[in-house]
């Protein structure tokens, strides 16, 4: 049996309640998720599929504006059209009910996640891996998005855990490491399916993992995991052969685009320098074990260290700069982590007790004064930052968010005054930060944030400008944030043509960076704009010379 632990015979006393934990995972999930429009980077062009899907019944290839759009495979989109048709409208906007899915495979991820955890390191170890999970600073903005990247999250989290089961349990292990996988490659690419594979072919470099069971897991996840992944790429290529061929060749590989079109490395020193603050405190505590634990005999240091060392591989090799690419990294730090969380020394834990409370303190402080701000013109100074960042926003108190952010301050600042601190309750004590902080600011904030992210006020501005009689707006095709935002906010399908064709309407939608201008011979500029602050962004209406 995986299950080890030194001190399972010496466990900590537990001071917090699992149904307290509960709450706090719980409040976690929702903050961000219903009240906003989509926001970039990927919400516009995720719900643009889903409406895709829902309006043209073609759920097998996701397009934008009904043109192929192959980033990611389907999975992530169809438990979104799904959500959007059972709560839009009568209950939810349509990007909120979207939005839904990603509290769903977001818990999947954290349960699975704790359950490795107890898995392999013993009883209430599992609670260890999610609060440390939780509290990473990077998981935080993309563990609430409209994006793909979630359901991925949670095949690998699956992947995880099944790797952990090997030994107790190889057929339910076979069966969950199929099923992780098959969900990792239907929502983001065989790169991401080759990281969870990697792992298994190099853990039988350890003795504890050459074995039947071991055997067993892998050959039963193969029979369950191909054909399940298969169906998709095969009946898309029986029904949209050329479709078929860009995924394959542009984005079948993720990170390295495709196999027509490999590409290698990123500039130096991206992830090295990001992952610092994206997996802080989990790189810190994955040290302290690993410090602790020089000989890695155990398995539950050689599960998160091969897996962790493979995902470090792969984001070197990656051509993308994009930090959600480490997301599966933080599995790995969060799981070691754990492994010597109560062995943390007394000063360890005060200090990142102090840090957090100087840290959260200080800018949940900041939440409420720029609140105040925005909404009262108090203090003067950051109610003109708060107009310069956001101008279209309009004061708006919500009493029940502003009850809630109260409640919620004074229940944190409750915790920080418990006695006899450890390395738990101080990890503890710093996701229920994160969790605060991130629940102000997307609760006082949450419709400053708004009027600044969505493109909602840009389109309506355009419209009004936009002549009664015109029919027809084109834009550039790779101008895929106007088709989806202009359909969306306005129900404008603007007409999508090549950068190298002339545009086939007498109005055309142009997006560029403000420094270039906006003019062009033979159109006259009849509108441009963009969102506050995005100069490198700027749309302008144009028409025709002499069109009416």
């Amino acid at each position: 049996m995986l299950t080890y632990s030194a001190q399972s015979g010496a466990l900590a006393k537990p001071t917090e309640k699992p149904w307290v934990l509960l709450l706090l995972c719980f409040i976690w999930l929702w903050p961000g998720i219903i009240g906003h429009d989509p926001w970039k980077p990927d919400e516009p062009y995720v719900l643009a599929v889903v409406q895709g899907m829902l309006h043209s019944g073609n759920w097998l290839l996701p397009t934008l504006q009904g043109m192929p759009y192959l980033d990611n495979p389907p999975l992530y989109y169809w438990v979104a059209a799904a959500m959007v048709k059972l709560f839009s409208p009568w209950l939810l906007p349509a990007h909120d009910a979207a939005r839904l899915a990603t509290p769903l495979f977001m818990s999947l991820a954290l349960l699975l996640a704790g359950m490795a955890g107890r898995d392999l390191i013993g009883r209430r170890h599992g609670r260890s891996v999610v609060m440390i999970l939780i509290g990473c600073l990077g998981l935080v903005e993309t563990g609430h998005q409209l994006t793909p990247a979630v359901a991925g999250f949670a095949g690998v989290a699956a992947g995880f855990y099944a790797l952990s089961l090997t030994l107790r349990s190889p057929g339910l292990a076979g069966a969950l490491l199929g099923a992780g996988t098959a969900v990792i490659f239907l929502s983001t690419s065989l790169l991401d399916v080759m990281q969870v594979w990697l792992a298994v072919l190099l853990l039988p470099a350890f003795s504890a993992w050459r074995n039947k069971q071991f055997a067993i897991t892998v050959l039963l996840a193969l029979l369950i995991a191909t054909p399940a992944a298969l169906v998709w790429p095969l009946a898309l290529l029986r029904d949209h052969p050329a479709a078929f061929a860009e995924w394959w060749n542009g984005y079948a590989l993720g990170q390295l685009n495709g196999f027509g079109r490999i590409r290698l490395f990123h500039e130096f020193g991206y992830y090295s320098s990001n992952v610092v603050w994206f997996a802080f405190p989990a790189w810190p505590l994955a040290g302290w074990a690993l410090y602790r634990n020089r000989q890695l005999q155990r398995p539950c240091l050689q599960l998160p260290l091969v897996f962790g060392l493979v995902s470090v591989l792969l984001l070197t090799l990656s051509t993308a700069t994009n930090i959600t690419n480490a997301m599966p990294l933080l599995l790995a730090l969060s799981l070691l982590g754990a492994i010597e969380l109560d062995s943390l020394r007394r000063g360890a834990a005060a200090f990142l007790n102090w840090f957090g409370l100087m840290t959260f303190g200080l800018f949940g402080l900041l939440v409420w004064l720029g609140w105040a701000a925005m909404n009262f013109g108090w203090p003067a100074g950051l109610a003109g930052r708060a107009q310069y960042f956001s101008p279209y926003y309009q004061p708006y108190v919500s009493g029940f968010a502003a009850a809630c952010a109260v409640v919620a301050t004074l229940v944190w600042l409750w915790a920080l005054t418990r006695a006899n601190l450890r390395g738990r309750q101080a990890i503890t004590n710093w996701a229920a930060g994160v969790t605060l902080l991130w629940g102000l600011g997307l609760s006082l904030w949450l419709p400053w944030f708004d009027a600044a992210k969505s493109y909602r006020p840009v389109v309506q501005m355009m419209m009004r400008k936009l002549p009664a009689g015109a029919q027809c707006v084109a834009t550039e095709s790779d101008n895929k944030l106007a088709l989806a935002s202009w359909k969306y906010y306005a129900g404008l399908d603007l007409v999508p043509y090549a950068a190298a064709e002339t545009p086939p309407c007498d109005y055309q939608l142009v997006v560029r960076p403000a420094r270039e201008g906006m003019s062009e011979p033979g159109w006259d500029v009849l509108w441009y704009g963009s969102r506050p602050r995005e100069d490198n962004m700027t749309f302008a209406l144009l028409r025709r010379t002499g069109a009416r």
